[in-house]
């Protein structure tokens, strides 16, 4: 009885400190020709609840920030879809700190597959005639 409630308390605790972790780097902001680095995050998901906004970018009026959710796949039929982890990445684009536009991609990794990828977003700012392309581009990691 003793050794199964130490068990029991044992395997608690290490479910507990588990975490995922979602690495961003190699950020980048290119408007024209002026490319911009951004900063490289490492951001903790609170369970199924996602990540906070991360900022990525901040330059002047002009910043882009990020949320992360990472989710699994429950499938009797299907053990590639069973082994499936779903990562959803939701990206703003902000000026004078107000949302002008956001993006919002799903990437699912299977099976063994390296659970790394690369997003690139184009965001398109009209104000009148003028028209600002924004792309952002980074590599983002689930441990």
């Amino acid at each position: 009885m003793r050794s199964l409630l130490l068990s029991l308390i044992l395997a608690s605790t290490t479910a507990l400190s588990a975490q995922t972790i979602v690495k961003i780097s190699n950020v980048t902001i290119t408007e024209k020709e002026a490319v911009s680095p951004g900063k490289d995050v490492t951001t903790a998901l609170n369970g199924s609840e996602g990540s906070e906004k991360v900022v990525l970018f901040t330059d002047g009026p002009l910043a882009v920030r990020t949320w992360f959710k990472v989710t699994t796949h429950k499938s009797p039929r299907s053990s590639l879809k069973d082994s499936a982890v779903n990562l959803v990445m939701e990206l703003d684009l902000l000026e004078n700190g107000k949302k002008k536009d956001n993006r919002r991609v799903e990437k699912i990794f299977y099976m063994d597959q390296k659970r790394s990828t690369t997003f690139t977003e184009k965001f398109v700012i009209k104000k009148g005639i003028d028209v600002r392309t924004i792309t952002v581009k980074f590599d983002a990691e689930i441990e």
